[in-house]
């Protein structure tokens, strides 16, 4: 059985594993490979395979000033490490203490305190503990004292450049969706509470949208309107996305708007995911309700097309 646990001091999480150590947003084409790695890894051993990672950037603790903002939610993160091959996940709550531990320290109070550790596997940039002073050589050389080997991976290229989670922040800032897709090996999504908005949409221009409160930290895609889907419950439909203030109406405060193809239901206070597969057009002023309502037709045609042509 599949189990995602939250280290706790002084508790034995798992036996002895092969663990995938690192922050893993995303779970990029990247992360997945190294996943995948460290799983084929743990089969050849009769082992397990552990991802480690953490509830939140470290930057949010150590320099939030800087911190960017989070692909993934906690529990998406943790679905596609699963999917990606991993038998557990052992996720470690980061906070100031954490932040303060040395690398050695880090190693023995936690990692080494949850599991005993047969295999390590990491990027080639691997960095942790105080002031992330821990390098791959540091995890080597207290591999050496306390019996796991170390496999530093070499990060993905594609294109001319590394596969990254700030590279591919980057592309969802510049509302490149597609391009981030093809990194994350799947569209960049959101998830959000769905809120109360202002109801122009079914009141006047007949079209309802779902009005969603981003979790914190989330990478929204530039201002604009994106075809894409969104996921509610179970079920995954068609949607056009807005993102940012509409021009047309520039008192108004929501920041991400859906309208889900074919769903025509009261969504308050439920919790969705919203996925970008295209930007479709920038945002832009019109001089009148009917003038946007024929953009808004045309939007949700262009999403019809091409969730026709996808199928």
């Amino acid at each position: 059985m599949r189990e995602v646990l939250i280290w706790e001091r002084g508790v034995r999480s798992f036996d002895t594993v092969v663990a995938a150590i690192g922050v893993f947003d995303g779970v990029h084409i990247g992360h997945q490979t190294l996943v995948r790695d460290a799983a084929r890894d743990a089969r050849e051993r009769g082992l397990a395979a552990v991802a480690v990672t953490f509830d939140r950037d470290p930057d949010q603790v150590v320099n939030p000033d800087a911190a960017g903002p989070q692909l993934l939610a906690l529990e998406d993160k943790c679905t596609f490490l699963l999917e990606s091959g991993a038998d557990h996940i052992l996720v470690v709550p980061f906070d100031a203490s954490v932040a303060a531990l040395s690398p050695e320290a880090f190693l023995s109070d936690i990692l080494l305190e949850a599991l005993t550790l047969r295999s390590v596997h990491v990027g080639k940039d691997f960095r942790f503990g105080r002031y992330a002073e821990g390098t791959v050589s540091t995890l080597e050389s207290q591999g050496a004292v306390h019996g796991f080997t170390v496999r530093a991976h070499e990060l993905v290229t594609e294109g001319k450049s590394t596969v990254t989670s700030t590279r591919i922040r980057a592309l969802v800032a510049a509302g490149n969706v597609t391009a981030a897709a093809a990194l994350l090996g799947r569209d960049h999504r959101v998830t959000g509470l769905v809120v109360r908005g202002r109801g122009i949409g079914r009141r006047e221009l007949g079209v309802p949208t779902a009005n969603l409160l981003p979790r914190e930290h989330a990478a929204l895609p530039r201002e604009g309107v994106y075809a894409g889907w969104a996921l509610v419950g179970d079920a995954r439909h068609p949607a056009a996305i807005s993102v940012g203030t509409p021009p047309t109406f520039p008192d108004a405060h929501d920041q991400l708007e859906t309208h889900i193809l074919d769903l025509d239901a009261d969504l308050y206070g439920e919790t969705i995911t919203v996925g970008f597969r295209r930007h479709l057009r920038d945002q832009r002023r019109f001089s009148s309700q009917r003038e946007l309502a024929g953009a808004i037709k045309r939007d949700i045609d262009e999403v019809r097309r091409g969730t026709c042509h996808a199928g």
